[in-house]
């Protein structure tokens, strides 16, 4: 039987302190349903598209320009349509195959070019306050000679070059692309880390979990664990292929359900959103070609396993298969099998066993991070004469939280991080840090803290300022007379019809104040781009 397979709005403010401190915060397979949903594979028999040679190495429309590398330009052409740019292999168009390496998709539809045949890439945020998807698709079908037993070379040239020319895409105009932008879990889920972090503090009951789409498993685990936060933990992994990591939840020393989620979050719309919770007779599992795994227990004479596939921006699960052994509906031969359209049909026993071994050896155990790592240290209420030298600071950290030395306005700097991660550039980078110095009498003193918009922004210094930015804002600060202190900063905002307003503020001016355009904004956007990346250290066990 045939089987059917199916950002957040940024809010930010600066506040300068009686103190003159400055605290920052952000907030910030192949699918069918019904037959409504086409995935584009090529551009080959669509007359509408020409196909272009590439003399100059550059693709462009209206948002986006994408640079072929100057070496596999004779190699390839393409064909560009409202939403898409196709790459082609040129010799094998020219010999009569489809010939299609890989497609780039613009779309600011999330249900479009994230999932089917395409994975999410970056996003682009456009000039009126747009975001859009950028997705890279492949073809299901083979594109050149069948009778060739592996891919061409100029063909697998193409085909290798796709992710480094998917990194190196440009926004045209006041157009921003940002490279895996919307794709990350550490941008993504961390009001959702949030909410675990308070309900487990609070000592919320199991029911309070379940009120707040969390397992009300993770209640007892609280409130009988000797470290809560050292039992329970957080993974992120792309579970249905979109691009796009979702948020696992699970149970640090599980032994008995292994690699059980006790929670999955997906994103819809840009928004961290609940999948379903596993509780210990109903068990949810990640597995091997994007499955979504469930073995359920519905008294003594029935278990059964279903393999589901979570929907691209959805919460959906769509069932693919499932086992069950029923000896209420037959006790001599209880084992049976289902597709999509539910009914079951008797199989052998040697059959099922068969599958769920299969299934089984197909589980993913995902590699928690437990949430001790990300509680971090709250050192407003620390008692920072326990440290005489940053080294001691650092040696009292936990495991998962990074530090850097920085120097702005000739000051020497220690930067705490709750994290930190690859930035794909030879640097493991972070979005949030506490600030430290030493005052004129050499003790340790803490200034305060700072937070970007996400991953796309990482913290950066240029000429002795820190740049602090997310998607529709910029803040410029530095470190002055021992304090921690803003020099300039900028955002805009934009109304239910797109319309944009522009702020601009200093320390002087004590707050922002209404502008005629977005020079501002544009220009501490270019500063904070040629700023160097902080390179931070991971503190280990």
């Amino acid at each position: 039987m045939k089987r059917s397979v199916v950002i957040s709005a940024i809010a930010m403010a600066f506040m300068l302190t009686a103190c003159g401190r400055l605290t920052i915060k952000t907030n910030g397979f192949s699918v069918t349903l019904g037959g409504e949903q086409e995935t584009k594979e090529s551009l080959a028999d669509n007359a509408s598209s020409e196909m272009t040679a590439l003399t100059d190495g550059i693709i462009q429309t209206d948002l986006i320009q994408v640079t072929i590398p100057e070496e596999l330009r004779d190699l390839a052409c393409a064909s560009t349509d409202e939403n898409t740019i196709d790459i082609y292999d040129r010799a094998l168009v020219d010999e009569g195959y489809p010939g299609l390496v890989f497609s780039i998709g613009i779309s600011s539809d999330c249900d479009v070019f994230a999932g089917g045949m395409y994975t999410k890439e970056g996003e682009i945020f456009g000039a009126d306050g747009t975001v859009y998807n950028v997705g890279k698709g492949y073809a299901s079908e083979i594109q050149w000679d069948p009778e060739m037993p592996d891919m061409p070379e100029s063909y697998r040239k193409l085909y290798d070059a796709a992710d480094g020319i998917m990194e190196n895409i440009s926004g045209v105009g006041d157009n921003f692309y940002v490279y895996k932008s919307g794709t990350r879990g550490e941008e993504l889920y961390t009001e959702i880390l949030d909410k675990y972090i308070t309900a487990v503090s609070e000592k919320w009951s199991p029911g309070q979990f379940e009120e707040g789409e969390m397992s009300g498993e993770l209640g007892v685990i609280a409130a009988n664990a000797e470290d809560p936060f050292e039992n329970i933990g957080f993974a992120y992994m792309d579970i249905n292929g979109d691009g796009i990591d979702e948020l696992l939840i699970g149970n640090m020393p599980e032994k008995a359900f292994d690699g059980m989620l006790y929670d999955i979050y997906t994103m819809v719309d840009r928004e961290p959103a609940h999948v379903i919770s596993s509780y210990l007779r109903d068990r949810y599992y990640a597995c091997e070609g994007f499955d979504v795994c469930n073995e359920y227990s519905a008294g003594a004479g029935e278990t059964g396993t279903v393999l589901y596939v979570l929907i691209p921006n959805s919460t959906e699960l769509f069932m693919q298969i499932a086992y069950k052994c029923d000896e209420y509906e037959n006790e001599e031969s209880p084992w049976f099998k289902a597709y999509n359209d539910g009914e079951w049909e008797a199989v052998s026993e040697e059959e099922y066993n068969d599958a769920l071994k299969q299934i089984n050896e197909d589980k993913l155990i995902p590699e928690y991070t437990p949430f001790s790592h990300v509680i971090g240290i709250d050192f407003s209420q620390v008692d920072m004469s326990r440290f005489a030298t940053f080294t001691q600071l650092v040696d009292n950290l936990y495991p998962g939280m990074a530090y850097a030395n920085v120097t702005l306005n000739d000051t020497d700097a220690l930067f705490v991080a709750n994290g930190c991660y690859d930035n794909l550039d030879g640097n493991h980078a972070a979005i949030d840090s506490s600030v430290f110095i030493y005052d004129k009498d050499g003790n340790v003193v803490f200034l305060g803290t700072v937070q970007s918009g996400g991953t796309a922004n990482p913290l950066a210094v240029k000429d002795g300022n820190l740049y602090v930015a997310g998607h529709h804002f910029v803040i410029k600060c530095t470190i002055g007379d021992g304090e921690l202190v803003l020099r300039e900063a900028a955002y805009e905002d934009f109304d239910s019809e797109g319309n944009a307003s522009y702020y601009y503020g200093t320390a002087e001016d004590g707050g922002y104040r209404p502008v005629d355009d977005d020079s501002f904004l544009n220009r501490l956007f270019e500063e904070a781009m040629e700023a160097e990346i902080i390179d931070f250290q991971e503190v280990f066990e």
